[in-house]
């Protein structure tokens, strides 16, 4: 499958720039701040070639829905998958990003992880009523799925403090917070297919 669509393209080249900046900013213990960063357009081509890929999670959540000391896979085992960069809370978009990554992971037995970042990070707080999908879910139950089926979420942590106004005990649970290592590991390790939804 090939996206070309110079548009979303242009958003994903955005979006990463982003991205990339609020975690440069998070790494050097800033909470905001301008970065200058310089990206390439991920590849939107998804290999032909079939990998083999743990579809596990690591992640160890206790029952307050801390995920510190959660660890995603490593650059090894997310080989060959799936980075969906879900920069928005709209509920058809997300819908759309979250349950492709689920049908990606189950039809290719690929690795998936979900970076939640600017708008998208609000889908991390448990104290925001939740409308249901046409599909009979919520966007949360959408991400609980996803993870109960071997998907990792990251979760961007400038953006979750800007943008959400979380701190951890308000996350849903299963969540990681994604440092800049575990983002990066996830989308620039070999042959992965990166996708961007965004828009408000």
């Amino acid at each position: 499958m090939r996206v070309t669509r110079t548009r979303n393209l242009l958003v994903l080249v955005a979006t990463m720039a982003l991205a990339a900046g609020a975690l440069t900013a998070c790494s050097n213990g800033e909470g905001s701040g301008e970065t200058t960063t310089t990206t390439e357009a991920p590849t939107t081509t998804m290999a032909a070639t079939t990998t083999a890929a743990a579809v596990s999670t690591t992640a160890a959540v206790s029952e307050s829905g801390d995920s510190s000391d959660a660890t995603p896979l490593s650059p090894e085992e997310l080989k060959g998958g799936l980075f969906v960069n879900l920069s928005t809370d709209d509920m058809d978009t997300a819908a759309m990003a979250i349950g492709f990554a689920t049908k990606v992971m189950a039809n290719t037995g690929k690795p998936a992880t979900i970076f939640l970042n600017v708008y998208g990070a609000r889908l991390a707080d448990i104290n925001i009523p939740q409308n249901v999908h046409v599909s009979g879910n919520t966007l949360q139950e959408m991400l609980g799925m996803f993870m109960d089926a071997g998907g990792t979420v990251l979760l961007c942590p400038v953006c979750m403090k800007n943008v959400a106004g979380l701190n951890e005990s308000e996350m849903l649970p299963g969540l990681i917070i994604g440092k800049p290592e575990y983002v990066y590991a996830a989308m620039f390790a070999e042959d992965v297919t990166v996708l961007s939804y965004g828009g408000r």
